[in-house]
């Protein structure tokens, strides 16, 4: 099946029917026709059996580990990072409702004395102009 005999001219077509003139078919039946580069994929298993027989593959895993390690770190700093941040930011909310909050009722006391202040006041003329009127009426 993938005998060196006939390897090239299979090439040279595979090539030829993968050129930009020739984009694939949607009907084509060749698995590297249809968009699959198995030389990838060989190049990555050549690596990693490569890598295993390497005599630096252990070190290799462990900086490897280590960088992940490294990594997760950052993002559980980060995490906690934005966490601590959402935190003051809520704080934050809550003392500029709490401060508009007492405003409000600064200015509702304030609107309620004087309302008070002039009930207060139309009540006592009110009195004045019955007092003088009486007098009026007497005299």
């Amino acid at each position: 099946m993938f005998g060196g005999a006939g390897r090239k001219k299979k090439e040279e077509s595979l090539s030829s029917a993968m050129s930009p003139d020739n984009p694939p078919s949607k009907n084509a039946g060749g698995a590297s026709i249809m968009g699959f580069d198995p030389e990838g994929l060989e190049r990555a298993a050549k690596a990693a059996r490569e890598l295993d027989s390497s005599r630096n593959a252990s070190s290799a895993i462990e900086l490897i580990k280590t960088q992940e390690a490294t990594k997760q770190h950052e993002a559980a700093a980060k995490r906690s990072e934005m966490e601590a941040y959402t935190q003051q930011m809520r704080q934050q909310n809550i003392a500029a409702e709490a401060e508009e909050a007492r405003k409000t009722l600064d200015a509702q006391t304030q609107h309620d004395k004087q309302r008070s202040d002039y009930k207060d006041n139309l009540e006592r003329k009110r009195q004045i102009d019955m007092l003088n009127a009486q007098k009026y009426m007497q005299e």
